[in-house]
């Protein structure tokens, strides 16, 4: 285990808060009270770390030999992978990065081009490969749309884009910078684009006036 030291001390201090603290996680009912959570909250980042790299059951392994409860190790990893999607999502953006890092940068920008900042129907469609087929694209520009939506939502520097892309991706320091220009260059139209969105979505949650 690449973080075990942590994962474990993580463990340690929350014992040490709440003997019990794994009832708050099998028990709906019970709060081990706001230190506690937050301590949960950082033991399941932690995990999530770990199994960017390391399969789920070697890292339930190691939490059997902290003498969790089985319940408790299940629910740790089961929330850790929930919060894996988006990383697990990308992996055609990594391999493509270890393979080619240019043709990476321009599956982005095209991307932004053709299928977030503006819509060209069909370019999917000509942009899919052997490797690569429509469904598959079309699964990652929607992730890096969902990205771009919650950046420009919550208006995110450049600085904290990079980070988190850095974090959700797993890709190199300069294609998350590339990636976060390229959100930064087009921020007012995407900004617009999120805004009609969401005034859209308002509208069709309101009642038809006959």
């Amino acid at each position: 285990m690449q973080n075990g030291n942590g994962i474990s001390e993580l463990i340690g201090k929350l014992y040490s808060i709440d003997e019990q603290w794994e009832l708050s996680l099998t028990d709906e009912k019970r709060s081990g009270g706001e230190q506690s959570d937050r301590g949960i909250g950082r033991l399941i980042n932690a995990l999530r770390q770990e199994m960017k790299e390391k399969e789920a059951d070697e890292v339930k392994k190691y939490l059997r030999q902290m003498q969790l409860r089985e319940e408790t190790v299940e629910i740790l990893i089961k929330r850790a992978e929930n919060i894996l999607r988006l990383y697990r999502a990308f992996s055609v953006l990594r391999e493509l990065e270890n393979r080619d890092a240019a043709a990476l940068r321009g599956m982005l920008s095209i991307i932004y081009q053709k299928y977030i900042v503006r819509f060209e129907p069909k370019y999917i469609t000509h942009m899919a490969t052997e490797k690569y087929n429509e469904e598959v694209l079309i699964n990652v520009a929607n992730r890096i749309g969902n990205l771009t939506d919650f950046y420009v939502s919550r208006s995110y520097t450049v600085q904290g884009m990079v980070k988190d892309l850095r974090d959700e991706t797993g890709l190199s320091q300069v294609n998350c910078e590339y990636w976060a220009d390229l959100i930064e260059q087009n921020y007012l139209a995407l900004k617009l684009n999120y805004i009609i969105e969401e005034l859209n979505g308002i509208k069709r949650s309101l009642p038809e006036v006959e």
